[in-house]
């Protein structure tokens, strides 16, 4: 059990506050500040961490971990969801419920609570499943670190399947005569590249080969965690050019400071002035990919441009072209066209 002789408490020369060190049963030595500037309570501290380690080490009891000291360890490994703004919303959102619990607590019940909570907000499925899908990622990475022995049951609840909605150019049209000035760039870039809302509002200078027509999407800035090499289409390329000088490290800016999100109000009002109110950001995207199809552009070389992980997502835009089609169309008619009967009037 423990001994308090082995456990040192300490002061440092012109630094506040109490440290500790003591050497564990395994013969590591801890050495660690008690964030105190109370003795007492430095004592207790340093007691309280050699016997945590003399129950795992000597006794073969696994300590409990809490849900915060798992999401500070996620947030460790995953280092670029630091500044994602949905996780960190997910992550504030769920605290409340169950930022007091340790990981074995969180079982069925909670997971239910959290679903009930997030649906009575009244909110879509979807939504509710992408905060069930937060909990899920962090508590599957405790068992693999074996902090959790086994994941609780999450079922997420069934979604509509997903809708097709692109732009049409007299909607284009109209929502581009209602968007303020500092977002057209922006809109325009979108539906030029078919890039991800965050990963163009927050592009540098850096990321960009005016002379080569590139720009590139580092791994830790895209969803499935790869770089993105985006070719620029004329289009592309007269948006840049038009922001060039506008601000020495960001591509899109609005008052000299760098636009963080572009789907906000001043999106949604245009929206709405425009007559087109269910079309979102993300739909930039759709009508980009639907564009490349409908022109011909190989699923292929699409799925690569779209950074798709696999052919799945790119196989729903593949009924757009049906030029392949076109030749076998008439093969239906039951009968020639050219001896059509004439109607008597």
């Amino acid at each position: 059990m423990q001994n308090k002789s082995i456990i040192r408490v300490y002061q440092r020369k012109n630094r506040r506050g109490w440290y500790y060190s003591f050497t564990a049963p395994n013969g590591e030595r801890v050495r660690q500040s008690a964030k105190t500037e109370n003795k007492q309570e430095a004592l207790e501290l340093s007691a309280k961490h050699y016997q945590m380690y003399f129950e795992q080490q000597r006794l073969g009891i696994k300590p409990d971990y809490s849900w915060q000291e798992a999401v500070v360890e996620w947030f460790k490994e995953n280092p670029h969801k630091q500044n994602d703004v949905n996780t960190l919303y997910f992550l504030r959102w769920l605290d409340p419920i169950i930022g007091h619990l340790m990981l074995k607590e969180i079982d069925r019940v909670v997971i239910r609570q959290i679903r009930d909570r997030k649906m009575s907000d009244g909110v879509k499925p979807r939504t509710v499943n992408a905060y069930l899908q937060q909990v899920r990622c962090i508590l599957r990475a405790a068992v693999s670190w074996k902090w959790l022995d086994a994941m609780p049951e999450i079922k997420m609840l069934p979604e509509p399947k997903r809708r097709e909605r692109w732009l049409t150019e007299d909607e284009r049209e109209r929502l581009f005569n209602e968007l303020p000035e500092h977002l057209i760039p922006i809109v325009r870039f979108a539906l030029a590249t078919g890039l991800r809302m965050s990963n163009v509002t927050q592009l540098h200078w850096q990321q960009v080969d005016l002379s080569r027509r590139t720009a590139w999407i580092y791994a830790d800035s895209t969803k499935k965690e790869r770089p993105i090499g985006v070719p620029l289409n004329a289009e592309a390329m007269q948006v840049l050019e038009l922001c060039l000088g506008k601000h020495k490290d960001f591509v899109f800016t609005y008052r000299g400071k760098p636009i963080k999100r572009a789907n906000q109000a001043a999106w949604r009002k245009a929206r709405e002035r425009a007559g087109i109110p269910d079309f979102r950001f993300h739909d930039c995207r759709h009508t980009w990919a639907t564009n490349h199809v409908i022109a011909g552009t190989p699923l292929y070389q699409l799925r690569e441009m779209g950074s798709w992980q696999s052919m799945d997502m790119v196989q729903k835009y593949a009924h757009m072209n049906i030029d392949h089609l076109r030749e076998f169309a008439d093969n239906s008619m039951m009968f020639d066209t050219r001896m059509t009967p004439t109607v008597k009037q």
